[in-house]
């Protein structure tokens, strides 16, 4: 029972010590130490003590008068000098204080090199759109948005609220490192997946990629054809269509024979009472319509840049009658009987049954013509009605990931979301392997494992533990090999 005795205080003495040796902390014997208590100013010297002033010379006594017939007056007693005033006590200096020392700068971290710029552009320049409807990003790491400009031939950049004129245009697409980083001089830079002429500031904070657009040239596309009217006799019926990328618009009337086809402004030549009005950008409006109009066709020319014209679909004018028109009705004549012949005529052939004449087919939409250029123009704009329709399958670089249509048109743009997995760990090196959430592209990386980090975070609670159930079990250990021998006694 002894030797159990000695060694479980044995066991205690050394789970006293481990736990002494997890509170040991530099921590604690800086708290423990009693900082210095700043020295006392030196005391100043007393002031010193001012002369007492000088007594004042008492006043001279008159000496008696001799007696004389008349007594003589005798002189004012003289008077005496004010004392002179007490210099003030000097002021004592304060003492001078100690300064501060200066504190040592901490050593900066040097900043670290971004050697590959990615930029997007989501819309090229087409004659008559919108400046502000092209927009661009930055989807490198490390690098921020700044601006993206547009500079004619000229060299001058391009208001927001302008349109894009058939010429040649400069797009620069700004972008700032974020703190930390830089941009190298030797950076090579990206548009649309493309390389691009990419520039970069002497301090390495900015970088500037840039390309050189002709600008598209588009016929205009019919957004809305004019509808189908009917109109009473003598009054009056509006048309609605409209296109993009137009200049002006006019209005064209065809003859139901398709033979006739003159423009809205000569209408008076063919329909003496009527008149047109033609806001030139999506209406017309026919006044006074005859009778006679009913069957015709009507259509809009829209006109666009470099002479490019696209007509809408003709729509028919129908003209109803006017109930209240005073119109004599027209009696048909009577058939004359024929006159009974001696001998039978011959029964006539019947003629062929007349083929129904069929109206003409609409006319197709005309091709854009061709603009006056050496090379030739590429339309990068999907046709009317298409819908984007993205592909699953994910399209990734080291950087993002993105998806695209059939257009070519991207969607989706971003930077991997990695989840990081260690897949092996030797001589303090892990060996990692990451996961984008997004797109499954995977990337792997190796870091270094600092093994007094690890033992630092074990629990305390799971040490003290360990050393109790080993007390225990060498406690009860004991127990049973003294129980043995006093049984084998």
């Amino acid at each position: 029972m002894k030797h159990a005795a000695n060694r479980i205080l044995s066991l205690l003495l050394l789970t006293v010590l481990i736990l002494s040796l997890f509170s040991f902390s530099p921590a604690a014997l800086a708290t423990s130490g009693e900082l210095p208590e700043p020295s006392a100013p030196a005391e100043t010297a007393a002031p010193t003590e001012t002369a007492a002033p000088t007594e004042t010379a008492a006043p001279t006594e008159t000496e008696a008068p001799t007696e004389t017939a008349a007594p003589t007056e005798t002189a004012a007693p003289t008077e005496t000098t004010a004392p002179t005033e007490t210099a003030a006590p000097t002021e004592t200096t304060a003492p001078t204080e100690t300064p501060a020392p200066t504190e040592t700068p901490a050593p900066t971290e040097p900043l670290k090199e971004i050697a590959k710029l990615t930029t997007t552009l989501d819309r090229t320049p087409v004659v008559l759109l919108d400046v502000s409807e092209s927009h661009g990003t930055v989807s490198s790491k490390y690098a921020t948005f700044v601006s993206l400009t547009w500079y004619d031939t000229a060299g001058n950049a391009l208001s927001a609220d302008s349109k894009f004129e058939f010429q040649t245009y400069r797009m620069e697409i700004r972008a700032k490192a974020d703190e930390g980083y830089y941009f190298s001089q030797n950076l090579a830079g990206y548009l649309n997946n493309s390389a691009a002429s990419v520039s970069v500031s002497a301090d390495g904070k900015y970088a500037t990629v840039s390309r050189e657009y002709q600008a598209l040239v588009f016929a205009p596309r019919i957004i809305k054809h004019p509808g189908e009217e009917t109109v009473d006799e003598g009054s009056f019926v509006s048309y609605v269509s409209t296109a993009a990328f137009a200049t002006s618009l006019s209005w064209e009337f065809i003859s139901p024979d398709g033979e006739t086809i003159f423009d809205s402004k000569d209408i008076t030549k063919t329909f003496r009472n009527s008149r047109c009005d033609n806001d030139g950008v999506q209406k017309i409006i026919i006044y006074n319509v005859p009778m006679e109009m009913n069957g015709w066709k009507v259509r809009a020319v829209f006109k666009g840049a470099q002479d490019t014209v696209t007509r809408s679909n003709p729509v028919e004018v129908k003209v109803r009658i006017d109930p209240d028109r005073d119109t004599p009705e027209m009696t048909p004549a009577p058939e004359e009987s024929p006159e009974p012949s001696a001998e039978p005529s011959p029964t006539p052939t019947p003629e062929a049954t007349p083929v129904p004449t069929q109206e003409p087919a609409p006319e197709e939409t005309p091709l854009p013509t061709e603009t006056p250029t050496d090379e030739p123009i590429e339309s990068e704009q999907p046709q009317e009605g298409h819908e984007h329709h993205y592909s699953e399958t994910w399209y990734a670089t080291a950087e993002n990931h993105w998806r695209e249509c059939e257009c070519g048109a991207l969607a989706d743009i971003g930077e991997h979301s990695f989840v990081w997995e260690t897949v092996s760990i030797k001589d303090g090196i892990a060996q990692q392997k990451g996961v984008c959430t997004v797109c499954g592209y995977e990337e792997s990386q190796q870091i270094t494992i600092n093994q007094s980090q690890i033992f630092n975070k074990i629990p305390i609670t799971l040490v003290v533990g360990g050393l109790a159930g080993l007390a225990l079990i060498l406690v009860i250990a004991d127990s049973v090999i003294k129980a043995r021998r006093k049984y084998e006694r």
